[in-house]
């Protein structure tokens, strides 16, 4: 199963620096979890508002969906910008820009993350162990978007499906080998032998008769 994906949404119109990072996850599936409304204001676990969703493909990538009716998004990526489709999920990549509403936002991918939480607001100052590891992965994220940026958007027919894991009690699947062996059919079942007959037991002479006295 994909994992939740941490990642920090950069709000390039920000007036304050200290409101310009905002940390978030994106979670497996199209269940509840990271959304944009219309004006692309970040929601969380809420019913979805007419702008698009953020979540994890079966393959482990960052998706954008907009959804039918959803309002115009924009993604761009190293001068190239893509209108998004209705209905089709697009793979971002760390440093993409996305444009909803009148918000310009930037897209920094950290990987695996460490726990799922609701947006939140990352400090201007970073302080201590846990800050600077958050600011080398912000650095980190804008060399590899560096590099990213000739990759073309990919626009996806549908995503990956998302395994479902087995049922404890469910039958293990057939060995490769039983897999690729024809089902024999018969015109009859094979005829069963008979039995051999029990020889009859020995004759026995009977024992001879003692004279009269």
């Amino acid at each position: 199963m994909p994992k939740p994906i941490a990642i920090c949404l950069e709000d390039l119109l920000a007036p304050a620096e200290g409101d310009r990072y905002l940390r978030c996850v994106a979670l497996p599936g199209r269940q509840p979890g990271l959304r944009l409304d219309a004006a692309g204001l970040v929601l969380w676990q809420e019913p979805a508002a007419g702008g698009c969703e953020l979540w994890v493909s079966g393959d482990e990538q960052l998706i954008l969906l907009r959804p039918p009716g959803g309002a115009a998004v924009t993604v761009s990526r190293g001068g190239r910008s893509l209108a998004v489709p209705e209905g089709k999920p697009v793979v971002l990549l760390g440093g993409d820009e996305l444009a909803l509403g009148e918000r310009r936002l930037r897209v920094h991918v950290h990987g695996e993350a460490p726990a799922v939480h609701a947006p939140a607001p990352l400090e201007a100052e970073p302080r201590g162990r846990a800050g600077k590891a958050i600011a080398a992965a912000l650095a980190l994220t804008a060399a590899l978007g560096a590099s990213d940026c000739r990759k073309p958007v990919e626009v996806r027919d549908q995503p990956p499906v998302i395994a479902v894991p087995p049922k404890p009690d469910a039958k293990p699947a057939l060995k490769p080998d039983a897999a690729r062996t024809p089902i024999e059919v018969r015109d009859r079942p094979p005829e069963m032998a008979a039995p051999p007959k029990t020889p009859p037991p020995p004759e026995t002479t009977p024992p001879p008769k003692e004279p009269k006295p």
